[in-house]
């Protein structure tokens, strides 16, 4: 994902956060998805369930992006460890929230991660047969990290935040961001447009691949305009329900006619 971000490549993916069956990743594959980000924060999936879309998205060799409920070590290496292609951490506000990111996301000498091998991020088998030294090199190299730019004291921060540097996408959440705002909802607010206005045009001083959610094209074609590249198109609950209620409709209507 990070080689195609760095070509200027647009990626599509949805969030998954109901349904954690074995399907879900190989259903995504099929129809096209680029990744694939299992939520952890609006979710009632464990990390054991997590782990599962985990796995089967590797078999279906989709990127699985996992965002964890909030900062903290154990959320991060345990999902770095199940084989996530890279991690989405919620409300970033501040260059430290960046140094603890690359702590747990990197390896020594560029972080601090913890180490074990012979598990799901390398495939279990047998470890002693894997050149770890090269390993990890990879794995610093490739790791996603995406910070979600979500509150007002995250924007009023954001030049610190990329200063800092760490992130390989920054993520706008445009419902938290106009809650944080005191606006909630309120997508076509002035103070809103203001807000990602000065989001977009820092990221692209710091050369940083913007994201962003949309609940479908007619919603976020502005964004393919203002040069988002990462696009999370709703969640599995949401496009079921909108395809059902789309279909069933027409069915409807046709019996009322």
């Amino acid at each position: 994902m990070k080689a195609s971000l760095k070509r200027g490549e647009v990626l599509i993916g949805t969030f998954v956060l109901e349904f954690g069956g074995s399907a879900i990743a190989t259903l995504l594959a099929s129809a096209g998805a680029d990744f694939v980000i299992a939520d952890l924060e609006h979710s009632s999936f464990s990390i054991e369930t997590v782990g599962r879309i985990v796995r089967d998205a590797r078999g279906a060799n989709l990127p699985c992006i996992v965002r964890v409920p909030v900062l903290e070590r154990h959320f991060v290496s345990r999902i770095l460890d199940a084989g996530a292609t890279g991690v989405m951490i919620p409300r970033v506000e501040s260059g430290e929230d960046l140094e603890k990111i690359r702590k747990w996301t990197k390896y020594a000498p560029e972080g601090d991660r913890g180490v074990a091998f012979g598990i799901g991020h390398t495939d279990y088998g047998d470890f002693t047969k894997l050149d770890t030294r090269e390993y990890v090199r990879q794995a610093n190299e490739e790791i996603l990290c995406i910070g979600q730019i979500e509150t007002v004291k995250a924007v009023e921060n954001l030049e610190d935040i990329l200063t800092t540097g760490g992130l390989d996408v920054v993520f706008i959440g445009p419902y938290d961001l106009s809650t944080s705002m005191g606006i909630s909802g309120e997508l076509e607010h002035p103070l809103l447009l203001d807000a990602i206005k000065k989001v977009i045009t820092l990221t692209q001083r710091h050369n940083v691949p913007l994201g962003c959610y949309v609940n479908n094209f007619e919603s976020g074609e502005q964004w393919l305009r203002l040069g988002v590249q990462l696009i999370a198109c709703g969640n599995d609950a949401f496009l079921l329900t909108c395809k059902f209620a789309e279909e069933s409709e027409k069915f409807r209507n046709a019996v009322r006619s």
